[in-house]
């Protein structure tokens, strides 16, 4: 049933793909959706539909089933903020839990508005950040914009050993001479040196051996990957907590994006495995503003909201700041954009990051409503015909013991 009654700008605005718009534009929309009703039980979405609009929800409850499981959304939560259709044909089918006001709008009509809604003008946090972002992710650009932002930054040997690393006028032994001056470093490129990532007929005992085994590359993201740990700190325990948790994520990312790597394509894969590794980074420096606020301990679902909506823009500066390569940067910054499509016809770092990203998040069976991994441009570039009955890739569930081996590797 069509209600005549239109809805309020500023409610508009709760809604992330809203939250953006400038003031007109969200006056201009709520005056060309339509606003509905339904009852408990209705069918809004089949599996395979391809509606020509997005659903939000106003009011009361709604199930996502999938093909693995089902998720009640309510309004008012995190996932109510988002259009209850992101794919096209849909993967799921949403039917109405309770009696239900929701509204609908033109998918291209949204798409147009806000491509109008592109500035330069990036000098204003509250446009940056969008106007129904946490004050997190509002104070982290704030912070941005005023220099005031405390990005990560390297440990001393490690900036060196990067450094050096590209330099050609110099020999491997005074590179190893650097690293060697570091005995936690030389003790792990040593372990993996001996590892099955790199074992040959005998095991190396010194630097330079490794690095003759490795490659000098490699070793370089290695460092940088061992780096990563040492700044994972804070005086809270629950963001101490959840730093862990980060960096538990990117070891499990960082082994499946080195598999894939190795397996499917000709990009090296120590560099997958560090943007694997580096894939959530931009949460270091969201969760220092986290810290102010102990409410959100207690909400973790909204905490990994807030951190989604800013961490690949957070990654991509933090990358930069190390004078990271550019494939690397811009897979960092589009981890959560499972449709992006890199311009390049060979596979890139960005293509295995999202793929490994997906395949982490259905073998953890998690977000009913993320793309199936047949679904995104990746899948064909890397992995064409490797979708298993789970949905998962059959290449990385039939490499799970190496997988293993490789987390066991960078945890230690």
């Amino acid at each position: 049933m069509i209600d005549s009654l239109t809805i309020a700008p500023e409610r508009l605005a709760v809604f992330s793909p809203f939250s953006r718009l400038a003031d007109d534009q969200r006056i201009l929309l709520s005056h060309q959706l339509a606003r509905m009703n339904a009852a408990a039980g209705t069918l809004l979405v089949s599996f395979g539909d391809i509606p020509d609009y997005e659903i939000f929800l106003l009011k009361g409850s709604v199930q996502i089933c999938s093909e693995l499981n089902k998720t009640n959304v309510n309004a008012g939560d995190a996932r109510s903020s988002l259009s209850l259709v992101n794919l096209r044909p849909s993967p799921v089918q949403i039917i109405a839990q309770t009696d239900i006001e929701y509204f609908l709008v033109n998918a291209d009509l949204l798409q147009s508005l806000q491509s109008e809604n592109i500035t330069s003008d990036f000098n204003n946090p509250e446009l940056m950040a969008g106007s129904s972002s946490h004050p997190v992710v509002l104070n982290f650009y704030k912070a941005l914009m005023n220099n005031r932002l405390e990005l990560p930054s390297l440990p001393e040997i490690s900036q060196r050993i990067s450094r050096i690393i590209t330099d050609d006028s110099l020999h491997l032994d005074q590179i190893a001479t650097l690293i060697a001056s570091d005995a936690a470093l030389s003790a792990k490129l040593l372990r993996l040196a001996n590892s099955p990532m790199y074992r040959g007929k005998s095991s190396v005992s010194s630097v330079s051996d490794a690095l003759n085994r490795m490659g000098i590359n490699a070793v370089r993201h290695l460092v940088l990957a061992f780096a990563l740990k040492d700044k994972l700190k804070s005086n809270s325990p629950w963001i101490k907590n959840r730093m862990l948790g980060c960096w538990k994520q990117g070891v499990q990312l960082a082994a499946l994006c080195y598999v894939l790597a190795k397996t499917c394509t000709k990009i090296p894969p120590e560099e997958a495995m560090l943007a694997g590794l580096l894939h959530n980074v931009g949460e270091l420096p969201l969760l220092q503003f986290a810290e102010h606020y102990p409410e959100l301990e207690q909400d973790p679902d909204y905490l990994s909201q807030i951190l989604s909506d800013a961490r690949g823009q957070a990654g991509a500066m933090i990358l930069h700041r190390w004078n990271l390569s550019i494939p690397l940067i811009t897979a960092v910054q589009h981890v959560d954009s499972w449709f992006y499509e890199p311009n390049d016809p060979e596979p890139t770092i960005a293509d295995i990051l999202l793929l490994a990203c997906l395949h982490s998040l259905h073998m953890a069976d998690r977000a009913p409503w993320i793309p199936a991994i047949n679904q995104v441009p990746a899948y064909q570039k890397i992995a064409p015909g490797q979708l298993s009955d789970s949905m998962t890739l059959k290449i990385l569930d039939d490499a799970r013991e190496q997988i293993s081996e490789i987390r066991q590797l960078l945890s230690r």
